[in-house]
């Protein structure tokens, strides 16, 4: 009886040291084969295999033998091994695969062919085939088994998702969107999928046509299923993505006008959204649109102040400067304010009408009372601070710098930390620039260099280079450029202009040139001289391509050809010259999306 037990036991110990030769066996062979010393891990693989007559060690063993080259043994151990397991899909396809490295692409395909004829024809095992046939490159078959899987009425799966993926890795991205599109009809709950699947595709676009190629499915799908929201909804997201907000507000109004659902909520938003980004037209029209609808409605106070909002910017940016055009307006908030009363809702007219009066029509003091009035109300600290901001700059307009300042500072002192705050700490310390205090000045733009806010990092930075520089080369070229400077925020052109020509006279280096001639190039736009503007900008970036506002030259005649002078190629140019050669810029991603957009339009 203790014989036996001793036995038993040595037969015991000796499995479990055949178990544990086998592991360690198993870890040597992963840790070659990672490494990709495919010839030490291909022999281990090979004795673990006829040792145990594992599937899974035959299949590592055979691809060694593929990725040492060795077809003729990797075909022979293929052929002897599916003697044995001829209902292994994955060694047929590995098989086909050797057929097609040995240069017999014919061969491999039509043995393919006669193993398709035996897959299981239910969607596991289609799937599971199919799989294989990419991960090896044959991606026409792995279509052909999909498309004969869909016929398959017992099976009742279209396969569309799968034929996405491969479509897809194929980089034929027009059947992948088909494909993609028909399996959201299918299963509109995968709405947020397919979404994500296209925005990929979009992501790895590297020359348009997929931005193209979907933008043409989903139009054409919502004409074919004018009924199918989740086209709409897609093609909505689309025209977001790709900033065609003309057409997202299309889309919007047809839906709005079917009546099946309220979209006036979407079109506000479209609205927003147009006028942050300066597509002004596009903005009013939707406006419009909901006024037109309702004479009085949800969104009545919200559509009257965007569209008066909407209208100013649109003027502003055109340096449109027809006093009668700002009286209308003016009348217009004054008629708003009667109707629908002064209240927080109503603050974004106030800042128009504000900006109005003190610059367009040398009202200065009523914007101001109109300013302190709406600081009596009880108002969230932001919408206070705003109200603020917009009353220390009509104080600098018309020169009470020390009233400017102290409002500056409180709004610093109210919201630290806070966009609006760093905001205010520039604005003050450029009008310390203004009057001439340059070292107070640089010492707050020193702090502001590494603020949140990039628009505001970057005029520091700007703004402190001007003077650091121009201190370095001529005092006195600085003291006329900040006269200068503030002479414009003034709008006295005709005197900036005038300073501007005596420093160009009188104080020409490489520092205060290239500022001059930007500046004047800004009053030439104001002037509506876009010509000239385009000239005194390529004397900055073309004259002093090394000056550290050579890139704002750059993108700002980029903007003025396109939107003034409609030299569309011109345009694309200088977007193209800013991100190749200026790629610290912060107009960097801003060029490279408007090239794309311009080059997508003359296509």
């Amino acid at each position: 009886m203790i014989l036996i037990c001793f036995v038993i036991s040595l037969q015991s110990i000796d499995a479990q040291n055949v178990n544990n030769q086998r592991q360690l066996d198993e870890k040597l062979a992963r840790e070659f084969y990672y490494k990709k010393d495919y010839e030490k891990a291909r022999d281990l693989y090979k004795n673990l295999y006829d040792t145990y007559d594992q599937v899974s060690y035959f299949m590592q063993y055979a691809d060694c033998l593929i990725l040492t080259g060795d077809y003729e043994t990797a075909e022979k151990a293929y052929k002897s091994f599916l003697k044995k397991n001829p209902k292994n899909w994955r060694a047929h396809v590995d098989l086909a695969y050797v057929y097609s490295k040995q240069g017999d692409d014919a061969k491999a395909v039509k043995y393919l062919n006669k193993v398709v004829k035996d897959v299981p024809e239910n969607k596991n095992s289609i799937i599971e085939f199919t799989n294989t046939l990419r991960n090896r490159g044959f991606n026409e078959i792995a279509l052909l088994v999909f498309d004969n899987g869909a016929k398959n009425s017992n099976i009742n799966y279209s396969f569309n998702l799968e034929k996405a993926y491969t479509y897809n890795s194929m980089l034929d991205f027009e059947n992948a969107t088909e494909c993609y599109l028909l399996y959201l009809k299918e299963k509109p709950e995968q709405y947020d999928m397919v979404k994500n699947r296209l925005r990929v595709m979009m992501m790895y676009d590297l020359n348009g046509n997929v931005n193209d190629v979907i933008r043409i499915a989903l139009l054409r799908k919502t004409r074919e299923e004018p009924e199918n929201e989740e086209y709409s909804s897609m093609l909505m997201w689309y025209s977001l993505q790709q900033q065609d907000y003309e057409l997202a507000l299309m889309l919007l109004k047809s839906l709005d006008q079917r009546g099946k659902e309220n979209y006036e909520n979407d079109i506000i938003n479209i609205a927003q959204i147009a006028r942050n980004n300066r597509q002004f037209d596009i903005s009013i029209e939707a406006f419009q649109y909901l006024l037109k609808k309702h004479a009085e409605g949800v969104y009545y106070i919200e559509a009257t102040t965007g569209l008066i909002g909407a209208e100013y910017d649109k003027a502003v940016a055109e340096g449109n400067h027809d006093k009668s055009f700002y009286e209308k307006l003016s009348g217009r908030i004054d008629t708003a304010f009667e109707k629908i009363g002064y209240s927080k809702e109503t603050l974004p007219l106030v800042a128009v009408q504000a900006d109005i009066m003190a610059y367009e029509l040398g009202r200065s003091e009523d914007a101001k009372a109109l300013l302190n009035n709406a600081l009596e109300m009880t108002l969230p600290l932001k919408s206070k601070a705003d109200l603020k901001m917009k009353l220390a700059d009509i104080y600098l307009l018309t020169d009470e710098v020390w009233e400017a300042t102290l409002l500056y500072s409180q709004i610093e002192k109210s919201l630290k930390n806070e966009p609006i705050a760093h905001e205010a700490r520039f604005k003050n310390a450029q009008l310390r620039y203004f009057i001439g205090e340059f070292e107070w000045a640089n010492a707050a733009l020193n702090i502001l260099k590494s603020a949140t806010s990039k628009l505001v990092a970057n005029d520091a930075m700007t703004l402190s280079l001007t003077i650091s520089d121009n201190l370095e080369y001529d005092t006195i070229a600085l003291k006329r450029l900040a006269k200068a400077d503030y002479n414009i925020y003034k709008h006295n052109y005709n005197i900036a202009n005038q300073i501007l020509d005596s420093l160009i006279v009188y104080n020409p280096n490489e520092v205060s040139l290239p500022n001059a001639f930007y500046r004047k190039a800004q009053i030439a736009i104001n002037n509506s001289d876009y010509e000239l503007a385009d000239s005194l900008f390529k004397r900055v970036y073309k004259g002093y391509a090394d000056s550290y506002i050579a890139d704002e030259a750059l993108f700002e005649d980029a903007q003025l050809l396109e939107n003034q002078l409609n030299r569309i190629e011109d345009a694309m140019e200088c977007y193209a010259r800013l991100f190749d050669y200026y790629t610290a810029s912060v107009y960097v991603a801003q060029a490279r999306k408007s090239y794309r957009r311009l080059r997508d339009e003359i296509q």
